[in-house]
């Protein structure tokens, strides 16, 4: 990707890191989990993010809660995706 193409870039010395927008694609709800930021319980969600328009990035996925700190995963636990089955 070059700096013509990228829709953000960040100089950061000797590095120049070039990004593209992501936009939301798919939400889907996760249940009601504990919340170790707000110490309470409350949704989650499973977003899958997609670049807005042709990109050299490929589409992630993420759990999320109500504000961008919460975290519902617990010592030990983890997320096991479908695919990886």
């Amino acid at each position: 990707m070059s700096a013509e193409t990228a829709d953000w870039c960040i100089d950061a010395g000797n590095l120049t890191i070039h990004g593209t927008t992501m936009r939301e694609d798919f939400r889907r709800s996760e249940g009601i989990s504990w919340c170790f930021h707000c110490r309470t319980r409350h949704e989650f969600f499973f977003v899958v993010m997609v670049p807005d328009g042709p990109s050299y990035y490929d589409p992630y996925c993420k759990i999320v809660g109500l504000h961008s700190e919460c975290s519902d995963l617990f010592p030990g636990r983890y997320r096991v995706w479908d695919d990886e089955s």
